[in-house]
């Protein structure tokens, strides 16, 4: 049992790291825009407390999977809703700049990137 877990964890991070190096790349290409998320949010809701009810990966797991596709240092992390699904906004500083990637709430899926303005300060 532990050799497994530790199979699937070598497997899982061998993957991240290939994925990552593939983003900064530019082998892998996310919308700018999240169109959809596995959590559809009923209207009304918008605080942190309400959103973290609905949400299914923690806040450790949304940085690791935006570290995935893009490497760096998380200088910001938030649960939002966008466009009525849930998602975790992520902001990863890199050699280039400040990249906000939009994690699924509820699979950890990287969902959409945007890179920020140089200008734009961040709190």
């Amino acid at each position: 049992m532990k050799r497994t877990a530790k199979i699937l964890t070598a497997v899982t991070l061998v993957s991240a790291l290939a994925a990552g190096t593939a983003f900064a790349t530019g082998a892998i290409k996310l919308p700018d825009e999240v169109k959809s998320s596995s959590i559809k949010l009923p209207e009304g809701l918008e605080t942190q407390a309400e959103f973290a009810k609905h949400a299914r990966v923690t806040q450790q797991e949304a940085e690791a999977a935006a570290l995935a596709v893009q490497p760096g240092k998380v200088i910001k992390a938030k649960l939002d809703d966008e466009d009525g699904y849930l998602v975790w906004q992520i902001d990863v500083k890199h050699a280039k700049g400040v990249t906000e990637i939009a994690v699924d709430a509820g699979n950890a899926k990287a969902l959409a990137a945007e890179a920020e303005d140089d200008d734009h300060e961040r709190s």
